[in-house]
């Protein structure tokens, strides 16, 4: 009788097997599609393109929210825009003096949206110094760009997990770029990135993996070494966050070890780094980007300024927003 019991437990396990199998299968078949996509040689620390692609795509005025418009209407001298651009929707804030202006790309933090940089961070920061970021660097000529990242605010696709966020952004930037290239009084030969948290290890990431040179990145609280953080591919992680776990454990850590910024450093060589990062900061360790420092001056690298703040744990540093004017001036500007 025992033994009867056993055999029909044992073929309602296989049962059940027959049943979930295949929904793992499938699921990692989809990971493993994702990992090549993004992963493969041709896709990795590429060289920079030394003309910008034509644009092909199809551009749409969107109208802006009211609290933008509020934020940005506050300084008679600049214009705010929002547009979609083949499903990556942006907020463009210059000077309408129709001068040819370069570009400034800030990425946004995780689960935040374009307008974070215009509104929520820029509150911040006039709070607690009298002055908004990206009304400097408006005035100063600059065109401030800020995006919907892929799987944020309005995107048009997702969920995605971390990594795909990251790499699907590299490729957002390089299609604003082209699109830029014709736009008359944009200059998209001249960028710079801007970011904090993923953000700012987006910015890190076009740098290894981007089309285009960008002249500097500015970084608060960025990694440039993926696999080195449980957070990004621990499942459980995912789940708290609110992200999917579309790839296997296995397969987002080998994505993080493939595609990590630190793998690439010749990538850096010319284009000036501005990395503020806090000594108390736990979800992006510090010893991470101290370690990639490090690399850069074994190479003999100087095109570079890390601050560290041994009272600040992850959040964006006054001393880079203090110091990032003066480089965009220098390598956007000329001046």
């Amino acid at each position: 009788m025992k033994s009867k019991k056993c055999i029909i437990v044992f073929l309602s396990f296989l049962l059940c097997l027959a049943f979930i199998m295949p929904v793992f299968g499938a699921e990692n078949e989809e990971g493993q599609r994702i990992l090549d996509k993004y992963t493969a040689e041709d896709q990795l620390g590429q060289p920079f393109l030394t003309t910008i692609r034509p644009f092909t795509g199809s551009v749409e005025e969107e109208a802006v929210p009211e609290d933008v418009q509020n934020a940005v209407s506050k300084y008679k001298a600049l214009t705010v825009k929002a547009y979609n651009i083949d499903g990556i929707h942006i907020y463009d804030v210059y000077k309408n003096d129709g001068k040819k202006k370069p570009l400034l790309i800030y990425l946004h933090p995780a689960h935040n949206s374009r307008k974070f940089f215009l509104v929520e961070q820029a509150a911040a920061e006039q709070k607690g110094s009298g002055r908004v970021s990206f009304n400097d660097y408006a005035n100063a000529g600059i065109r401030v760009i800020t995006l919907d990242s892929p799987s944020c605010g309005s995107s048009d696709v997702g969920p995605l997990d971390f990594m795909t966020i990251i790499a699907e952004t590299v490729r957002y930037i390089d299609h604003i770029i082209e699109y830029y290239n014709t736009v008359e009084d944009a200059d998209a030969t001249r960028f710079a990135l801007q970011g904090y948290s993923q953000g700012a290890d987006s910015a890190f990431s076009y740098v290894a993996h981007g089309a285009y040179q960008p002249a500097a990145i500015i970084s608060d609280c960025g990694i440039t070494d993926f696999s080195k953080v449980s957070a990004v591919f621990d499942c459980s992680f995912h789940d708290k966050w609110g992200l999917p776990n579309i790839m296997s454990k296995q397969q987002i850590l080998t994505f993080a070890r493939l595609y990590s910024p630190c793998n690439f450093p010749e990538k850096f060589e010319n284009v000036f780094i501005l990395s503020g990062c806090g000594e108390k900061d736990i979800i992006h360790p510090p010893a991470i980007i101290k370690s990639f420092e490090a690399k850069l001056k074994e190479l003999g690298y100087k095109n570079f300024k890390f601050i560290y703040d041994k009272d600040t744990g992850h959040w964006p540093l006054e001393a880079t927003r203090q110091n990032a004017l003066p480089v965009l001036k220098k390598t956007l500007l000329k001046k």
